[in-house]
C-alpha cells in the first residue's frame, strides 16, 4: 500500500492512525481465516484470505485488504489480537 495514502487513513469511527499489518501478522490473521475461527463485526465468519490489513491499536482492530483496497467499513473490521 502507497505511505502516502496510508497516511491519509483513519478508523472510521475513531479517526484513529491505522498502520499496515506486518507480514507475521497477516499470516496469523489468514491462519485464523483459514481455520474459520475469525468472525467481524458483524457477526459473519471471515472467509476468504487477505491481500492486507490495516491495524487501529487504539481500537484494537484490524481492517481488511481485499484486492489491494482498505475495506473501511465498521462491520467489516474484527478484533486484533483476536480474544
Amino acid at each position: 500500500m502507497d505511505e502516502k495514502l496510508l497516511e491519509l487513513l483513519c478508523a472510521p469511527g475513531s479517526h484513529a492512525p491505522l498502520r499496515l499489518a506486518d507480514s507475521v501478522e497477516l499470516a496469523s490473521i489468514n491462519h485464523l481465516i483459514q481455520l474459520r475461527l475469525l468472525k467481524n463485526r458483524d457477526g459473519s465468519t471471515v472467509d476468504a484470505d487477505l491481500d492486507g490489513a490495516l491495524i487501529c491499536e487504539s481500537e484494537r482492530s484490524c481492517y481488511p485488504i481485499r484486492t489491494g483496497l482498505p475495506v473501511l467499513i465498521g462491520g467489516e473490521s474484527f478484533d486484533w489480537p483476536v480474544k
